[in-house]
């Protein structure tokens, strides 16, 4: 998700164009970050640091880790941690970054800096967005109102769409409103203790980018049968959250609705979390402690 919410970052920035960014992706799927990198990143090594161990290593037969070692800029047991985040989709995005020529480590960081001051984000969120956790960076686009409950909710949805329909998914900062319109939609109440909804709509075909992946089918309108799909990812995820929480809240699932028409949503409530999927948006409707009306 990092790479989404930077790259976009970089390129209203200035510091990508558009062609550059989606190069970008495509080397991401094929870097193996360099143990340098990752190093400046954790702020363990600075650039000039890297840079003096990566000359050194063009004359010797050793390891990048092994030679900071033998330069007293990092430890044994720091060269293992930097091992283990050589997956990291930060680092991988940087790594593909700095591959292609198109920024230096020492721009990439300074422009991470810059994209961190304009969001507010807190050098914790940072490590949050960078850990690559749904987990984590959910909580940081929702209102500061927003229920445990729900966060875990939309977290759950959020992470099951990234296992079952894009890995590539990237969201927006939530918004509460109390009545949103649209057209086309697919939802699920939950019951018991306490009442819930869970639903999507979406912007012209947008739905499809769910509902097509999920289905295993190709869907050409947002029809019955397309929304039917959606309709049964949203039970699929209600599941898993009746499951996780079933010792804390007892939580029926009713049947879940959808139609391919014009409707108005309401409640006291509505937490509505944007969420972008092939550079398609879908909106995520969810309530907690009351249901959607339609």
């Amino acid at each position: 998700m990092i790479n989404r919410l930077f790259g976009n970052y970089l390129v209203k920035a200035g510091k990508l164009s558009s062609t550059q960014l989606e190069a970008a992706f495509e080397e991401q799927k094929k870097a193996r970050v360099k143990l340098g990198l990752i190093a400046v990143s954790e702020k363990l090594m600075t650039p000039e640091q890297a840079k003096k161990v990566n000359r050194k290593q063009a004359m010797l037969d050793k390891r990048f880790g092994d030679i900071a070692v033998d330069m007293g800029y990092l430890t044994e047991e720091q060269v293992t941690r930097l091992l283990g985040l050589q997956g990291n989709p930060y680092l991988t995005f940087a790594q593909a970054i700095s591959d292609l020529g198109f920024m230096s480590i020492s721009e990439i960081e300074k422009a991470l800096g810059d994209y961190q001051k304009e969001n507010g984000f807190t050098l914790t969120d940072m490590e949050a967005l960078k850990s690559g956790d749904s987990d984590r960076i959910v909580p940081l686009f929702m209102t500061p109102d927003a229920d445990d409950l729900m966060i875990e909710h939309i977290s759950i949805a959020v992470r099951t769409m990234i296992r079952l329909i894009d890995s590539d998914i990237y969201i927006g900062n939530a918004t509460n409103l109390s009545t949103v319109k649209a057209f086309g939609y697919a939802l699920q109440t939950l019951d018991g203790d306490t009442k819930a909804s869970l639903g999507f709509t979406g912007i012209e075909d947008s739905l499809l980018e769910i509902a097509n992946p999920f289905a295993g089918e190709e869907f050409e309108v947002v029809d019955a049968d397309a929304l039917d799909s959606v309709a049964e990812f949203i039970n699929c995820v209600n599941g898993m959250f009746a499951t996780k929480v079933a010792s804390r809240v007892n939580i029926d699932m009713l049947p879940p609705q959808y139609k391919a028409e014009d409707v108005i949503f309401n409640a006291n409530n509505i937490c509505v979390l944007p969420i972008y999927i092939k550079g398609k948006k879908v909106n995520l409707l969810a309530t907690f402690g009351e249901a959607l009306e339609v």
